[in-house]
């Protein structure tokens, strides 16, 4: 099993009692996965509303985040599944979902790394040639990176179909390696390791450094151009320099979301590491020889930890480090309450409405009822002379 999907292969039995620090790890992370799987699905789904629903739609970058979310929910659910099979419901040791299970972690992993690459490279231009955004980053163009990159996971990790079967271990069905791919679930495994964390783990990173040191260059000139802003006219300098106060304190939208998407990348690449440094430590040292070293163990739960965390924690990223979606979030929040109160006050004034016309025509009849028999007494009664 590779890294991206050690979780779903672990067919630790949870109900054993094991005694050490492994045991108590184990149920840490059997706790914590459901957690997150929990939050974070929600969190995706949320996000994915407060970007196709709100005016961050317009921006191109929405469109990357909203399908990151989508990635992270495909991984959580492909999580929960074989969460299920530790806990005792064999869910993942069924043919079809193993191999589907497998395919889906492999093709969601693929699509989450690139998709923050995506948005990277997207930043870098924005910044590094602003002149040049209106043209390049647009809804347009976003819309056909996501459709070639889902075509491209989709297709290269086909051969995860077939790495995987369904095997009967101690009268028991186990999702395992097929014997009869060996060498291609070798050879996809590597793969996987380059093209999902190798590749993308230094186009991040060196982008990323290159579009910190931007916009600090940015905000270098925006204060030595507020601290030498001078004109003839004190009271105008005085104007000029508070002006140039505010814009170096106000970024602009585009900056706010260079800012947010710097965060978003920075700790992808930083829950990444430790899963796939364990993964290369265990590769050198030798599977066998990994797998008795119960510290090197317990190293390798807490960097699946860390790993799983990444699909679901980018909503509360959002809310911390983006002022935009901070704001987007509370205007969805406003307009459903909003819509709620207003659908409600409407089902009040309709059920007083009702309720005023029923008590009319009682009334009416009413006096209806007491008006008939008076105009027959007054009709009957003998006219004076």
């Amino acid at each position: 099993m590779s890294g991206s999907n050690a979780f779903a292969g672990n067919e630790t039995n949870y109900t054993d009692t094991e005694p050490g620090w492994t045991y108590l790890v184990e149920r840490i992370e059997l706790c914590y996965s459901l957690a997150l799987i929990i939050l974070g699905t929600l969190g995706n789904c949320i996000s994915v509303l407060v970007f196709f629903t709100t005016k961050l739609r317009k921006l191109s970058s929405s469109f990357y985040l909203a399908a990151l979310a989508v990635s992270d929910t495909g991984f959580l659910i492909a999580l929960f599944i074989s969460w299920l099979n530790s806990i005792g419901v064999p869910l993942f040791n069924v043919s079809g979902v193993c191999e589907v299970d497998n395919y889906l972690i492999y093709v969601c992993s693929f699509l989450s790394a690139w998709l923050v690459v995506a948005f990277t490279v997207e930043r870098f231009v924005a910044v590094r040639y602003p002149l040049r955004r209106p043209s390049m980053c647009t809804v347009a163009r976003a819309r056909v990176v996501l459709a070639s990159l889902t075509a491209l996971a989709l297709t290269l990790n086909v051969p995860n179909l077939w790495s995987v079967q369904i095997e009967v271990f101690n009268n028991k069905p186990i999702c395992s390696v097929n014997p009869q791919f060996t060498v291609l679930a070798t050879i996809t495994n590597h793969v996987d390791f380059v093209v999902t964390f190798i590749l993308p783990f230094f186009v991040i990173a060196t982008l990323n450094a290159w579009i910190s040191l931007m916009v600090w260059q940015l905000a270098r000139v925006r204060r030595v151009l507020t601290l030498t802003s001078a004109v003839p006219s004190h009271g105008q300098r005085r104007r000029s320099q508070g002006q140039a106060q505010h814009a170096a304190q106000s970024p602009n939208s585009e900056t706010k979301v260079t800012k947010m998407l710097l965060v978003v990348s920075t700790v992808f690449l930083c829950l990444n590491l430790p899963s796939y440094v364990i993964r290369v430590h265990v590769y050198v040292q030798g599977f066998k020889s990994a797998s008795e070293d119960e510290g090197l163990i317990i190293l390798q739960h807490v960097a699946q930890v860390f790993f799983i965390t990444n699909f679901g924690i980018n909503f509360a990223l959002y809310c911390v480090s983006g002022k935009n979606f901070r704001r987007a979030f509370c205007s969805l929040c406003c307009r459903c309450l909003r819509r709620r109160f207003e659908s409600s006050q409407v089902t009040v004034l309709s059920e007083y409405a009702r309720s005023s016309g029923s008590v009319a025509h009682r009334r009416g009849a009413a006096l209806n009822g007491f008006q008939a028999p008076w105009n027959e007494a007054h009709e009957l009664l003998p006219l004076s002379n």
